[in-house]
Parts: structure tokens; sequence; C-alpha cells
């Protein structure tokens, strides 16, 4: 579009305050007429930008303009251009690098070659370890539904894999560590907050909504992650010996971290909410979970699993009367079913 080319123009010159029209019209890639339609525009809207001829010649934009962008600090540019490694592109903002490397040949060639020492020694992963795929499609149709200001209905599954249909009003996304959260308002239900991987469908409604007026996504999200934080006095971390197919089950539910990885096994360290819930998780992965620490766990697991046997052998027990009258039993059905 027009006005994105007249942008690009402007960024090319903060970079060299002297360029001809043809260097212009390479970089973008259009005509030198139409480069000098785009100077006259400018200059119409009042930029500073005029057309000096000669030898030494070209497209010139004023000093004072350029200033502005000409002031970064190393330590500004280095922190600008680290967010390139962010999740954006689950939103579908493939144009954020596109942007940047635009204000990367904006700058004067000091800076450039500042920010080009700062990528090579700078990344910023967002993502934890074994992070899940995060549904790109569910994402962009929310920032959409969320910038037009429209309500949308859900197809959400919680934790316990209940289905649900809801209607909310989308007011933000946040990324925590590479994952996707909506946060929303329910009716009767107030602020609310969705795992973006738990949304089978988003469906945008007619109507639109009022955003309140006292709600901020960022006080918002502070305000939630500290009482996520405020964790009761039975809270009970973990070190577990763990096999790769449940990592990501594990990260996904828990605030966990790995320790170490190697070959098929794991260490991580795991924290529960309560020793009564590292009790039963660890139990119903079977085999694939082995506690390392504490001690205390790995006894309360083996109390709870003879309790568990006894239990049901004792139902068995009952039904059949004997192990021996229960193998009878089953036999007699397996022979009753290959004679039918």
């Amino acid at each position: 579009m027009g006005y994105q080319r007249l942008i690009s123009c402007l960024l090319l010159l903060q970079g060299e305050r002297r360029r001809t029209a043809r260097e212009l019209a390479e970089a973008l890639e259009v005509s030198p007429r139409t480069v000098y339609r785009d100077v006259e525009a400018l200059s119409a809207a009042g930029v500073p930008i005029h057309m000096e001829r000669g030898a030494g010649g070209g497209i010139v934009l004023a000093d004072d303009y350029r200033r502005a962008i000409a002031q970064f600090t190393d330590d500004e540019l280095q922190a600008l251009f680290a967010t390139a490694a962010g999740p954006l592109a689950d939103l579908g903002l493939g144009s954020h690098a596109s942007a940047l490397a635009k204000l990367a040949g904006a700058l004067p060639p000091s800076q450039r070659s500042a920010v080009q020492r700062g990528r090579d020694r700078l990344l910023l992963d967002h993502n934890r370890w074994y992070r899940s795929t995060q549904p790109a499609e569910i994402v962009t149709a929310l920032r959409a539904a969320i910038a037009a200001d429209r309500r949308v209905r859900l197809q959400y599954r919680d934790r316990s894999g209940a289905a649900t249909d809801r209607t909310v009003d989308p007011l933000g996304l946040v990324a925590k560590a590479g994952v996707w959260y909506l946060v929303a308002h329910e009716a009767g239900k107030g602020y609310r907050t969705f795992r973006a991987e738990r949304i089978g469908a988003v469906e945008r409604l007619a109507e639109t909504f009022a955003r309140p007026a006292d709600f901020g996504l960022d006080a918002y999200w502070q305000s939630a992650v500290t009482a996520m934080q405020r964790l009761p006095s039975d809270t009970c971390e973990v070190t577990l010996d763990v096999r790769a197919g449940v990592i990501e089950g594990l990260v996904n539910y828990w605030n966990g971290e790995v320790v170490a990885a190697g070959g098929e096994r794991t260490t991580m360290r795991v924290r529960y909410p309560s020793f009564e819930m590292a009790v039963i998780d660890v139990i119903s992965h079977g085999d694939s979970v082995s506690v390392i620490a504490p001690a205390e766990l790995r006894e309360a697991i083996v109390e709870r699993a003879r309790a568990v046997l006894a239990h049901h052998a004792a139902g068995a027990h009952a039904a059949f009367g004997s192990p021996a009258a229960k193998i009878a039993a089953t036999r007699r059905s397996c022979s009753a079913s290959e004679r039918q």
C-alpha cells in the first residue's frame, strides 16, 4: 500500500541521509518516477525532504528529522531487537521480523553493527522445554475478535476433559512461557482465563461489546500470577525420574522443569499444590514415573498402592468366593464365547 511505501522510504533515508532515486526505487521495488511522486507527497505532508541535483546529489532528509531514531543507545537497540525471538508467530504476525529488518536498515552504520552484535550474543527463547504445539489458527482468530471487540463462542474443554460451550467477551491474549491464554469476561462469572490449546473452536459472533473502562490486561495478569504463586503451606516439590512420553503431560498441568535429560529417561522437578495431589498424580503414571525425592512420598505411594490392592482383592473375593473361583468363572465365560 502507498502509505507503507512512504514509511519505508523514510526509514531508508533515516539510515543514510542522501540516497539516489534509483537506489530508493530498487529498495522499494518501484520505478524512479514513483519515488519522485512519493518525495513530493512527503514534502507536501510537512516532512523536510528535498532533492539535490548534481554529481553528489540525491534525495535528502533533514538531519534534525533523522536525529530521533539515531538517539537509541546500544542497550535500547539490544532490548528492542531481542524481542524478535518472541512467540508472535503464533499470532500470525510474521511481519514482525520484516518490520525489524526495515528498522535495522534505517539505522546509521554504527548502530546497525550494534544490532548485529546483539543478535549474535543474545537470544530470548520464551518457550519452555517440551512445549506443546500452540493452536495458531485459534489464537489468530481470537486476536481478530479482540481487535474488533467482537463477542465469541468457544468450544472449551477443561482440565478434567469436560466439554462446554461458552460465550465470552475476549479482552486480551497472554503468552506465558510460550503457552497462550485468553483473558475474557463471561456474563455472570466475571473475568476468566482460558488456555488456548483447550479451545476446540472459535465462532465470532455479530454482537460487539464495550471493553470495561477499569480493565487493564497487564494489571489483570500480574494479579492473576500473584494469586497463582500464593501457594498453600502444604505445597510439595518432588524430583522424579520420568519416561519421555509423559513429560509433556507433567509440564502442561503442573509447575515443572527439566533438571537433566538423557536417553529414554529424564529427571524433572515438579511442584504439586499438595502432598496428596503428588501421591495421586505419580500413581496415575504407573511405571512411567519414579520418585527420586522425597522419600516420604515413595513410602506414601507404596502404602496407598497396598491399600488399593487390598481393597480390590477383597472385592474380587466377595464376588467370586476365591481366586480359584474367579479363574474358573473366567474360563467358563471364555468357553461359552468360543461355542457361540
